[in-house]
């Protein structure tokens, strides 16, 4: 199986048109959002984590009541209220400081998600020999030292 096919397993194609511009433009702003909740919520701007915390909670509350909003069909005031009651939640988790490295660790996974997702909306659009182009990639790998036990 070549590589664009095991890559669709985990990453799917969008039902999108993209363009490569489109997608590096949101590829940096998937990295940024990544870089940001890295360094804020690991403590690394100087800012009161618990703080952080807090607006990055706001934050992903406001994309999901917006992705709720926006969504076709009639608005379900049920699926508001439980976002809302998933986030009052999670506030006080935050305010009682009982966001433990391992929460951070899954909030960092999710925004790794995303910057893997887009990476492979990216491949998707070149034509060229991504199977190739791995082995060749492997082989640099393993000249530089990093991959041990490959051939």
């Amino acid at each position: 199986m070549g590589l664009l096919a095991s890559l669709e397993k985990v990453f799917p194609r969008l039902d999108l048109q993209p363009t490569m511009e489109s997608t590096m433009i949101k590829l940096v702003e998937e990295a940024g959002e990544l870089a940001e909740l890295i360094g804020k919520a690991r403590g690394m701007s100087g800012e009161d984590k618990k703080q952080v915390i807090m607006k990055l909670l706001s934050r992903d509350m406001g994309r999901e009541i917006a992705d709720a909003m926006s969504r076709p069909t009639a608005l379900d005031s049920r699926a508001l209220e439980d976002i809302m009651e998933k986030y009052r939640g999670l506030r006080r988790r935050a305010e009682a400081g009982e966001f433990t490295q391992k929460d951070i660790d899954a909030w960092i996974a999710r925004e790794l998600l995303d910057v893997m997702q887009t990476c492979a909306t990216f491949a998707y659009q070149l034509h060229i020999d991504m199977d190739e182009l791995l082995l060749e990639h492997r082989a640099k790998l393993a000249r530089r030292g990093y991959l041990k036990n490959w051939s």
